[in-house]
């Protein structure tokens, strides 16, 4: 681990709660683990959003690689997966609302002021369900794209973070008219 100072974030009031994203609905305790992607290189955190929307996307199950991030205020998940083989197995999942107490947000780690974590074991205060992780991505003004993994590999790559080719996208917003950003 690298020796580094961590930098915070400009003060802001810290939230009295944060919510997690889960497929999982018997948790009742999370416990600091080493997380797919960025884990490695922060060790066994426990993440946690004080937004809903932005926890309503660790609900999904995807195999494989996918993204998820925001454009200015706008939050959207890529999913490489086709469409219909995703709803076909979409579960659904929950959203935990956990105590801030134990939890810090530091500059330049994944997702900034919208990821929180904790080294501290943490005990959820109230558990919200959802029959599907979709359907809880779009209430909640997430958009989401279905695309395939060429693609998802030109919007990583791109020097504009994927913008401009998001915004060609159609988002399964658009389609049902639901949430529609961009």
């Amino acid at each position: 681990m690298e020796n580094m100072e961590k930098k915070q974030l400009p003060e802001k009031e810290k939230p009295p709660f944060l919510y997690h994203g889960s497929l999982h609905g018997e948790i009742e305790e999370f416990e600091p683990r080493v997380s797919k992607g960025s884990g490695e290189k922060y060790g066994e955190l426990i993440y946690a959003s004080p937004d809903l929307a932005t926890a309503s996307i660790f609900m999904a199950e995807v195999k494989g690689e996918w993204s998820a991030g925001r454009l200015g205020d706008i939050s959207y998940v890529l999913i490489p997966v086709p469409r219909d083989e995703f709803i076909e197995n979409d579960k659904g999942g929950h959203i935990y609302v956990l105590p801030s107490d134990t939890f810090s947000t530091e500059a330049g780690r994944g997702m900034g002021e919208y990821e929180w974590a904790s080294t501290e074991r943490v005990k959820p205060v109230k558990k919200l369900e959802y029959h599907s992780a979709l359907d809880a991505m779009l209430e909640n003004g997430i958009q989401v794209y279905f695309i395939d993994k060429e693609t998802h590999k030109q919007i990583k790559e791109s020097k504009d973070h994927g913008y401009s080719i998001l915004k060609g996208l159609n988002s399964e917003n658009k389609q049902r008219g639901i949430n529609v950003k961009f």
